[in-house]
């Protein structure tokens, strides 16, 4: 299935929500898909996963350039936004 898409959109979950939109932020930084990935931050569920994130960057852990493809959202409304950017690229 992530060959086959272009938007990853990870809603709340556990564990293996975790599981699966970590495999596909790796498909991205590696070239495998030219997708990004949006989290749903429903109600800040997210949050703490966007700062480690921004910590990855500031370790030098992860580029400026592929923290960009990773996404937090907090509306259906931004979801939307970003996907209508990403597909007019």
């Amino acid at each position: 299935m992530i060959a086959l898409s272009e938007v990853y959109i990870a809603l709340p979950g556990g564990p293996g929500t975790l599981e699966e939109i970590a495999e596909v932020v790796s498909w991205v930084r590696v070239g495998q898909t030219s997708g990004i990935c949006i989290f749903y931050n429903m109600e800040g569920y997210y949050d703490h996963l966007e700062a480690f994130f921004d910590k990855m960057v500031e370790a030098n852990l992860l580029s400026e350039e592929d923290r960009s493809q990773i996404h937090f959202a907090k509306s259906l409304s931004e979801i939307e936004t970003l996907v209508k950017a990403h597909k007019k690229r």
